[in-house]
Order: structure tokens, then C-alpha cells, then sequence
């Protein structure tokens, strides 16, 4: 059962920004919004190096926009999730499977580039009658840095009910932009083109399958190379997912794209022009709001509430 809250604090944090959306969820309203610009080294890959600091800015930010409401959602940090498919022996469930996970992990040269991890994992084939081994997705973050954001905000005595991917969000946003309840499409490319990262994601129907991060610096921005850029990240991602993730078999069919960056070019017609894939961009979300500004910088915090 779904609990909608009269106004919920949506936070999101990256190495660069804070950002966050007051919703009332239980009329789908965007009472406020707003972002905090980080200095460097506060968060440093998702890990917070500064936590008194980080700490202070959180509470000067929940003073100035009157954000009075105990309750946080939190959008787990983008460098710290690891979405991977994997074979499994068919008769493993729950937490059994979870420890098996765990184990082969540790004993494994895919290590994990953290200790203790938070581990969730959904079947994806089952495979035929004969064969011992099924394929599930799994999804893991590191608990150490999942306890350090809940500190944060704990210390303002604001109780986290519940944490999000940003990865299932952009769906999410897509879905509820489209009015669906699913989009029962194979192979679909969820792109989010955001700052200094990209971050691609194809699902099977409702499940992620691979997920893809590309982080970049950028000194002096040029929209005609930064474009160029995309394109090809996109080009090269759509390449491996075809011919060596899943051998051929399958390929992109549609590439759905988030960004909050503005661009003069049109996006969607360069990247129609360079691939032989129907391409879409989120945005127009149908949210109620009084806010006089475009609300698509914070599509993401906003997510949370859908």
C-alpha cells in the first residue's frame, strides 16, 4: 500500500550540486524547488569528504526555503550504484540469493570497488526446465555511504522513508510524461546527459539490463563539441550493447533522453540524422504547480513523489 504525504522533502546530491523538489503528494503539486551549488571536494564520486560541512549547507538550505517537513526521499548516488546482469543458479531466492550474490563477488574478480554493500536483485530469465541456471539483474550500492547521506540528514532531525535510482526515475518520468503504465518495449535506451556525466541505461521491458556511466570535466564548454560528444557516447554504447552484450541478438530500438542542460542545436534532430533509431525527450511533465519557471532541472527530485 502507498502512503502519500501532504509535503515530502526530495533530495538529490551529487559532487556538484544539491538539489531537491517539496511535493504535496497527495495532489501531485510542486511546492518548491531549488538547487545549492557545491564547492569541490565536499562529495568527491559520491563519497561525502566534508561531512560537518555538508551538514551546515543541508540545514542553511532547509531554513531559507522553510522546508519544515520531517519526511526525506533520497535519490542514491550515481557513482556508488552497480546494475549487473548475472547467471544463477535457478532454485536460489530471497536471501539466500542475496548471499550468493555477496559470495561470488567477493570471490570473484568482479569485485565490488566497496565493502559491506547493500544488495537487491529481480529474476530476469528464468530460462527452459532443463537448464540449473537462471539470469537476474542485480543492484548494489555501498552501505557505509547510503548510512553516511542518512546522518546528514538525520541531523536535522528529518526521517528518510524511502530511497531511489535515478535509472528507473528517468523511466518513471518517461512513463508518467506518456501517461503509460508500461511501455512494453524491448531494448529501450534511457539517456540522461547531465552536467559533467552520462549516464545510459537499457531496459527489457521494465528492466534495466545494463547500465553505463561516463563522467567527463569540462573547462571551457563548447554546445558543437559537447554534442559531438553525445552523439558518439551514444554510437559507441549502442555498438557494444549489439554486438557484445548481447551478441548480436538485439540491438536499441528507441533512445529517451533527460538533460537539464539548454541546448541551441536541436538534440533530437542531430542524433535522428547520425543513427537509424527513433529518438524522444523528456519533458512537459504533467505536474500541478505555481512555480514560474521551468521545472525541468528538477525532473529528477520531482521523480520521487510520481
Amino acid at each position: 500500500m502507498l502512503f502519500f504525504r501532504k509535503n515530502m522533502i526530495n533530495l538529490m546530491f551529487t559532487d556538484n550540486y544539491i538539489k531537491f523538489a517539496l511535493v504535496d503528494e497527495r495532489s501531485l503539486t510542486v511546492r518548491k524547488i531549488g538547487e545549492y551549488k557545491l564547492k569541490n571536494g565536499i562529495i568527491v564520486a559520491g563519497k561525502i569528504m566534508d561531512e560537518a560541512l555538508l551538514v551546515k549547507i543541508l540545514g542553511t538550505i532547509f531554513r531559507k526555503y522553510r522546508l519544515t517537513s520531517p519526511f526525506v526521499k533520497l535519490m542514491v548516488p550515481d557513482h556508488n550504484l552497480i546494475i549487473k546482469k548475472m547467471n544463477v543458479p535457478k532454485y536460489l531466492k530471497g536471501d539466500d540469493l542475496k548471499n550468493y550474490l555477496r559470495l561470488e563477488l567477493e570471490e570473484s574478480l568482479q569485485s565490488l570497488p566497496f565493502k559491506d554493500p547493500i544488495i537487491d536483485v529481480v529474476d530476469y530469465k528464468l530460462g527452459k526446465k532443463n537448464e540449473e541456471e537462471k539470469e537476474v539483474v542485480m543492484f548494489t550500492t555501498s552501505k557505509e555511504i547510503m548510512l553516511s547521506y542518512l546522518k546528514v540528514v538525520q541531523r536535522h532531525k528529518k526521517n528518510v522513508v524511502d530511497s531511489y535510482i535515478s535509472p528507473l526515475m528517468i523511466r518513471k518520468l518517461y512513463l508518467f510524461g506518456k501517461k503509460l503504465k508500461n511501455n512494453d518495449q524491448k531494448c529501450t535506451m534511457f539517456t540522461q546527459i547531465r552536467e559533467n556525466t552520462h549516464i545510459l541505461t537499457v531496459f527489457d521491458n521494465e528492466i534495466p539490463i545494463l547500465s553505463l556511466r561516463d563522467t567527463f570535466e569540462i573547462e571551457d564548454y563548447n554546445e558543437e563539441f559537447y554534442v559531438d560528444q553525445i552523439l558518439d557516447v551514444l554510437e559507441r554504447i549502442c555498438h557494444f550493447y549489439q554486438y557484445q552484450f548481447s551478441k548480436n541478438k538485439e540491438s536499441v530500438q528507441k533512445i529517451v533522453i533527460y538533460t537539464d542542460i539548454s541546448f541551441t542545436q536541436n538534440l533530437q534532430e542531430l542524433i535522428n540524422e547520425k543513427m537509424d533509431i527513433e529518438v524522444e525527450l523528456i519533458k512537459g511533465l504533467p505536474v500541478k504547480t505555481s512555480i514560474n519557471q521551468d521545472l525541468i532541472r528538477y525532473y529528477l527530485p520531482i521523480s520521487m513523489s510520481l
